[in-house]
């Protein structure tokens, strides 16, 4: 369906939605009032009618017929304040009364009847004329029919106002209805075609399209952030991706072209075994590097998936930090290094460790080979509050300030490192392993050497400290 008629039939129906409820509103409303305004009327002429009643019921008990016609004269005869009464005879003959005779009737109903008085109660002026008359017919004893009412016309034409009113209400209802509908639709199927625009922006390569947001707080600015942010991890990951496809590029470029530089030579100019040996021996070398290459590579592209948290669990940090010192310390004697470690007591963290432990080992490990001979490394581990904190000290060269956000990008190095073994994936894997754990790494000077802090957040989803 193109956009205009979709918009249109969403606008139509959620029009037409608002004038259903705001309708059916305003239909229980005009119900209510008008029942609550004639069940009031009625009942107030019923305590009229009911007085004028009793008044003939209790003179025909009293002296019988007789006092009843006189009653019902007393009760026509005062001028403004008579109702409308008829008292007639078992065979349709009027008694007396302002009401021509009519069939006989029990009950409450209303009647048209002409009027013979000359005037009519709160002065109004009735003589003759045909009115609505609310009223109630019983029998006397003597199988006499009395009918005593009530001018109606008041109660008709209050029903009448109501009903015109409530019309008047249904069609104001029905326009505001109608407006309002266009409005909200509009507004709200502007936003929805500005999210479908972004997204399709998205699919067609323009990855840096992103959904405007009015900072309302509403369902859809958290939506529209939502997605805002779901497009910005998927341009930091595409461009993480562009960026290893370029540094693998880079990287494997040279140890490749050596491998067949090799191959080449050893195919020219070997002439015995031994040669064929040697060059085998380092073409499975430069092998093996590319493969840890691509190993490394591979370890933090599934850590940064996420696929690793399922293995999240209780674990000691003090141990593993113990286990990684112990591992590495006859490393750093061999370097003539000190390796020396501060660690307090069990401090449980939830985590994957061996994640942790690769984490930890790589941080050490970097500080073995690149503090140099004679320096001294220590391992520091504390709690300050909501934060836990492992520190790594070395009195090494440190890294200088502008290059410390730099060393965690994958395949980066130091231009001093580019001679000593390594891919340049050490510290891109920490970082991988930190994000994925939510620790904060921060690189700083320890005069002289590096200092690393490893913050780790003491919330009760990620550690528990006895």
């Amino acid at each position: 369906m193109p956009g205009s008629e979709r918009f249109h039939s969403e606008t139509a129906r959620l029009s037409a939605l608002l004038i259903g409820l705001f309708a059916a509103s305003a239909l229980v409303l005009g119900a209510t009032v008008y029942w609550i305004a004639d069940r009031a009327m009625r009942a107030e002429l019923r305590d009229f009618i009911s007085a004028d009643v009793g008044a003939v019921a209790s003179g025909y008990r009293s002296e019988g017929l007789s006092e009843s016609i006189e009653v019902v004269h007393q009760l026509t005869s005062v001028p403004g304040l008579a109702g409308r009464i008829l008292l007639q005879s078992r065979d349709g003959t009027k008694l007396a009364g302002n009401l021509d005779a009519m069939p006989p009737r029990s009950g409450l109903f209303e009647v048209n009847a002409r009027d013979e008085r000359a005037g009519g109660r709160a002065g109004e002026r009735a003589g003759g004329r045909r009115q609505l008359v609310l009223g109630d017919g019983s029998f006397l004893p003597d199988g006499s029919y009395l009918f005593v009412g009530e001018n109606a016309e008041l109660l008709a034409r209050t029903r009448n106002r109501i009903l015109g009113s409530f019309i008047w209400i249904i069609g104001v209802t029905v326009a505001l209805a109608v407006a309002g509908g266009m409005l909200l639709s509009a507004g709200f199927l502007k936003r929805i075609d500005a999210i479908t625009r972004t997204c399709r922006a998205v699919v067609s390569g323009r990855f840096g399209e992103r959904i405007p947001i009015h900072h309302s707080q509403a369902q859809l600015d958290r939506l529209s952030a939502t997605i805002n942010d779901m497009l910005d991890r998927i341009e930091t990951l595409l461009e993480s991706l562009r960026q290893v496809s370029t540094d693998i590029a880079h990287e494997l470029r040279t140890p490749l072209t050596r491998l067949r530089q090799r191959l080449e030579s050893a195919r020219a100019k070997a002439s015995s075994v031994r040669d064929y040996e040697l060059v085998v021996n380092r073409a499975l070398e430069d092998c093996d590097a590319i493969l840890a290459v691509f190993s490394a590579l591979l370890s933090i592209s599934q850590i940064e998936s996420g696929m690793r948290l399922a293995s999240f669990a209780p674990i000691d940090l003090t141990e593993v930090l113990r286990q990684v010192v112990e591992m590495l310390a006859p490393v750093a004697a061999d370097s003539q290094q000190t390796l020396s470690s501060d660690l307090p007591g069990a401090l449980r963290v939830r985590a994957d460790r061996t994640l942790l432990t690769q984490m930890f080992s790589n941080l050490v490990e970097n500080a073995i080979r690149h503090a140099g001979r004679g320096a001294k490394i220590a391992v520091e581990c504390r709690t300050s509050g909501s934060t836990g904190l492992v520190r790594i000290v070395d009195s090494g060269p440190g890294i200088p300030a502008p290059e410390r956000d730099r060393v965690f990008g994958r395949l980066y190095r130091l231009e001093r490192s580019r001679n000593t073994p390594g891919s340049g994936l050490g510290l891109a894997l920490v970082a991988a392993i930190a994000k994925l754990h939510q620790y904060t790494i921060t690189l700083s000077d320890a005069t002289p050497g590096l200092r690393v802090d490893v913050r780790i957040p003491l919330s009760t989803s990620s550690m528990t400290a006895p």
